[in-house]
């Protein structure tokens, strides 16, 4: 695992900070597409047994950032970008576009202002160039429309989504330009403002970037 190591954990909540330590590892790239998880260095390097470990990989296999091969080893997933253009990005444009047409009533002056919060959130921070903050945000703001919906099948959808783009953009992007990316997300809730549903939905094709 080149240089990198992973640091002592305590026995609270062991499991699920093994969890948080190895995702965010291959979130930031020391752990690479295709890399081998060692269990038993893991263990050795967090101070754990490879009982939470083992848990740990097995959440994160749910998750879809890795992938375990019977009788073989488990490794860092990869996604393609076919699979982000041909399947997960429609996915998510008809989710989103859905909860907000049968949740139009709830896009009030509060809703939009969580929005605003994560907008403003981005713009304070124009000169952050971790990749990984970028992305959480464009996340977070997205998934906040998403608790619009109260059915629990919207959530589980999201969050499988959710966690193969997040691995994508971290993966594959190098840098955002921040401006333009503030200024895409500015002009999306501006035009949600409007509670047009065929516009909100034009603008969110074009946000997707699906023409």
């Amino acid at each position: 695992m080149k240089n990198f190591t992973f640091t002592q954990q305590s026995n609270l909540s062991l499991r699920e900070k093994v969890v948080v330590e190895i995702r965010n590892a291959i979130l930031r790239g020391n752990l690479s597409a295709g890399e081998r998880i060692k269990e038993n260095d893991i263990a050795i390097q967090m101070g754990v047994s490879r009982g939470p470990v083992r848990e740990a990989i097995q959440q994160l296999e749910l998750e879809g950032f890795v992938v375990s091969y019977p009788y073989r080893e488990t490794v860092v997933a990869e996604i393609n970008v076919s699979e982000i253009k041909d399947y997960l990005t429609p996915i998510r444009y008809h989710l989103e576009s859905t909860v907000i047409q049968k949740n139009l009533d709830a896009i009030n002056d509060v809703f939009l202002g969580q929005l605003q919060e994560i907008i403003d959130v981005m713009d304070s921070h124009l000169a952050d160039t971790d990749v990984h903050f970028w992305v959480e945000q464009d996340l977070l703001f997205h998934e906040t429309i998403i608790r619009l919906a109260p059915e629990r099948t919207v959530q589980l959808i999201w969050e499988s989504v959710s966690n193969r783009i997040k691995l994508h953009f971290n993966q594959r992007t190098g840098s955002y330009d921040k401006q333009q990316f503030v200024h895409d997300h500015q002009h999306l809730l501006d035009i949600m403002r409007t509670r047009d549903i065929d516009l909100i939905k034009q603008t969110l094709l074009e946000h997707m970037n699906l023409y």
